[in-house]
């Protein structure tokens, strides 16, 4: 990991999902930047929902490469569920999912989701950083068009992380380039 990246302390808390956004977005500049200063790429820019949350496009020397987020929190709000799409199902986030497993799989070179759980006390096991497969597998019945598609909380945390193994993930995420 980068000794800048373990230098930024763990927020205390989100309580709205633009606030998560802002903060993770300054992480990866974080990244990407220090990735930019030893010349491992030229240049980056990212777009706030442009598809999903983030949209991280890097200059690798001439080589093209893009990086999705889906970036959600769970506050309890929703049954042991955490909403994705929209309440018809609709969005790239129910497209992706209701794909196949050779879908899931070309999405995951490229997607990844994020959830910040705020019931869980800072310090512990709160960031849920995972591919497409774990998504699919973590949704609440079956993912479809036409109705709200949910994700159930209870099956995402067993693949909580800590704070510093997110910093790690999110780094390995972004500055892995499979040519």
């Amino acid at each position: 990991m980068l000794s800048k990246l373990s230098e930024i302390p763990e927020p205390e808390h989100f309580s709205k999902e633009d606030e998560f956004k802002d903060f993770i977005e300054r992480i990866i500049r974080a990244i990407l930047n220090d990735l930019k200063e030893r010349s491992t790429i030229t240049n980056y820019y990212i777009l706030r929902d442009f598809g999903f949350d983030l949209a991280i496009f890097i200059d690798k020397n001439g080589l093209p490469i893009v990086r999705f987020l889906e970036l959600k929190i769970y506050k309890g709000q929703r049954a042991g569920g955490v909403g994705f799409g929209n309440q018809r199902g609709e969005g790239p986030q129910v497209e992706v999912l209701i794909g196949s497993g050779d879908t899931l799989l070309l999405f995951n070179k490229f997607l990844r989701w994020l959830l910040f759980d705020a019931l869980t006390p800072k310090g512990e096991r709160r960031y849920i950083f995972f591919d497409n497969f774990v998504a699919k597998e973590c949704a609440m019945g079956e993912v479809r068009k036409g109705k709200q598609n949910n994700f159930n909380i209870n099956k995402l945390r067993k693949y909580a992380i800590t704070w510093s193994k997110l910093l790690d993930e999110l780094n390995e995420f972004l500055s892995s380039f499979n040519e």
